[in-house]
């Protein structure tokens, strides 16, 4: 029993007649009737009576008829299915953000890929910039959002958005009420700085100091923008880093962010050069650039703006 034959017996049961099942089918009259010949012989029943106005189905038609319409239905689903699987993208793609970005995008960006590309599993990794670069030399991160300025000859970068350096500190702190900062205005104040001493923000921070031919007065040095959250919080003293670090304590009222004039930080996508990504990840980058695109427009990344391609 072939599924040609289940197809064959299929359609001449719907039209009840041998011509125009044949003229549907596309296939010559006598042919078709070969194969439902052959077709009740290798079932050793009769399936169809036949007379001058067409066909009708016996009994063991009638039964037949229903399993041959499941296997049918089942073969064109496994058909669909293997098809989607040469036009879908799939398979595991991993993702790195520092830890703000993490919480601040990678939910959003995860409920959109899976929604949009079902096939795809993500894994999504955390560290520090410097960190995500190596990861992206070594293979283990195939798309990352880096903090810049970031050096274009070792990455295929595609630029998202920039972000303006904040002093973010308690409601009534020094300087919590200023509209916007100059660099030189925070010179006396106990900072908190955030981020590994070879990172983006410091080498930002450092070329400040080094143009105000001042040194700002660090208290402490925090790994993670979590932790300098909670100093500030707890009266350490105001922390340097974006407002989107500290979203939901100014939305409640606890912290104020206001921003450093003639400092920021760039976020740029990037894949590593030289290496051939799959369609999953240029399907996945090209996703992540509209959802920041979208989180833009709504004024859902605080204090961010698009960072054009220079």
């Amino acid at each position: 029993m072939e599924l040609r034959q289940l197809r064959y017996f299929a359609a001449v049961s719907r039209h009840r007649h041998f011509g125009r099942a044949a003229a549907d089918l596309r296939v010559a009259q006598p042919a078709l009737s070969r194969q439902i010949a052959k077709l009740e012989a290798e079932l050793r029943l009769r399936l169809l009576d036949r007379h001058a106005r067409g066909v009708s189905l016996t009994a063991e038609g009638e039964v037949l008829l229903a399993r041959a319409e499941a296997l049918i239905a089942e073969a064109e689903a496994l058909a669909t299915e293997s098809r989607a699987l040469r036009t879908e993208p799939q398979g595991t793609v991993t993702l790195g953000f520092s830890p703000s970005v993490a919480g601040l995008f990678g939910g959003r960006f995860a409920a959109l890929c899976l929604r949009r590309y079902p096939r795809i599993r993500l894994r999504i990794t955390t560290g520090a910039s410097p960190v995500l670069e190596s990861w992206i030399h070594e293979g283990r991160v195939d798309i990352a959002i880096l903090n810049g300025p970031t050096d274009p000859r070792h990455f295929l970068l595609a630029p998202l958005l920039e972000e303006p350096l904040c002093l973010i500190g308690r409601p009534g702190d020094p300087l919590m009420g200023e509209a916007g900062l100059e660099p030189a205005a925070l010179a006396g104040l106990p900072l908190v700085l955030t981020g590994p001493p070879d990172g983006p923000m410091q080498r930002v921070l450092i070329a400040a100091q080094a143009q105000m031919g001042q040194a700002f007065d660090v208290l402490a040095q925090v790994d993670t923008a979590a932790v300098g959250v909670q100093l500030v919080l707890a009266g350490v003293g105001p922390m340097i880093d974006v407002a989107a670090v500290a979203q939901a304590e100014v939305a409640a009222g606890r912290l104020v962010a206001v921003p450093i004039a003639g400092l920021q930080i760039q976020r740029y996508l990037a894949r590593a050069k030289g290496r051939a990504g799959s369609d999953a990840v240029a399907r996945l980058s090209s996703l992540m650039r509209d959802c920041v695109a979208e989180m833009l427009s709504e004024g859902a990344w605080p204090k961010a703006r698009t960072l054009s391609q220079s």
